[in-house]
């Protein structure tokens, strides 16, 4: 139990920072940075452990490595079925619409390309029970801006994941696999 009770302190604490952010550019990048984080640690915990246990860093989902970038960690979670095809449609757009910010000198969620990509996300976001059970604890059901929209979707986005990370199985391997190797 302590370790639910840890993330509900860290992640409501996170939840905070981001509501308190009213400038969407820094709330775009703090939101994924969460989701990017998420996404390492559901791959930390669904595969087998690193072979060499004594290195500080995982050689496959840190530093220069094959899954350290935010889409490699978006793309392996859906080839390994931890997520549908739904938020990874969500994934995939709010890290557009992070690169976009992040890389650009002027950044407008109403312009094109920015545009778009909000919109996609909204479409898989928007109508999911989750969405609607975040909006209601956070915004009481008022009505809500483009910046709490953004705010709600995002934290949306996290729980779903916190969620995902909280009942993941670890993967054993494939045991007549592993037989066959082992002779």
């Amino acid at each position: 139990m302590p370790r639910k009770i840890e993330t509900r302190e860290l992640f409501d604490s996170f939840a905070e920072d981001l509501l308190a952010e009213r400038s969407i550019r820094p709330l775009i990048i703090v939101g994924t940075a969460k989701v990017a984080d998420l996404l390492l640690e559901i791959l930390r915990a669904f595969l087998l452990p690193q072979i060499k246990k004594e290195q500080e860093s995982d050689e496959m989902l840190e530093g220069d490595s094959p899954l350290a970038t935010f889409s490699a960690r978006i793309k392996m979670c859906r080839r390994l079925g931890l997520i549908d095809d739904t938020l990874y449609l969500a994934l995939e757009r709010v890290r557009s619409l992070r690169n976009l910010s992040a890389h650009s000198l002027s950044f407008d969620t109403a312009a094109s390309p920015a545009r778009e990509y909000l919109s996609v996300f909204r479409a898989n976001i928007t109508g999911r029970q989750s969405y609607q059970l975040t909006r209601k604890r956070y915004f009481d059901s008022k009505p809500i801006h483009a910046i709490e929209e953004c705010q709600c979707m995002l934290l949306t986005l996290s729980v779903l994941l916190e969620a995902v990370l909280q009942n993941i199985t670890p993967t054993s391997g494939n045991r007549k696999t592993l037989r066959i190797a082992a002779r």
